[in-house]
């Protein structure tokens, strides 16, 4: 079984995540798949929806995204990298809080 899943239904994503892994892998996880919806790929619902005569326990082992050997699933990883690298760089930036710009803001205008 992959270690994520994306499902799509007629009135919501589904993102499911494997539950024995390290909370920062889940993150990755979340990210990956999300990278397919930005990415408008293909998501499993709709695929399985093209099978409907098969067993579903089939359609689902086969289409499991377990590897990386498809364009797609490069993709996906190379943009969950990126975003978790711009987000890190983000919480470790020296920016001002925004506590910080509030009292600034107050120092500097006319009232």
């Amino acid at each position: 079984m992959p270690c994520g899943a994306w499902l799509a239904t007629d009135k919501a994503d589904h993102i499911l995540v494997e539950d024995a892994t390290s909370p920062l892998h889940r993150d990755h996880i979340v990210l990956h798949e999300v990278s397919h919806m930005l990415l408008r790929h293909t998501p499993r619902q709709t695929l399985g929806r093209a099978f409907h005569h098969l067993d579903p326990d089939l359609v689902m082992g086969v289409l499991g995204r377990t590897s990386y050997e498809t364009e797609e699933e490069r993709s996906a990883e190379t943009l969950a990298g990126l975003i978790a690298t711009r987000a890190a760089l983000r919480r470790t930036s020296d920016r001002p809080t925004p506590s910080t710009l509030r009292r600034l803001n107050a120092a500097l205008s006319d009232t």
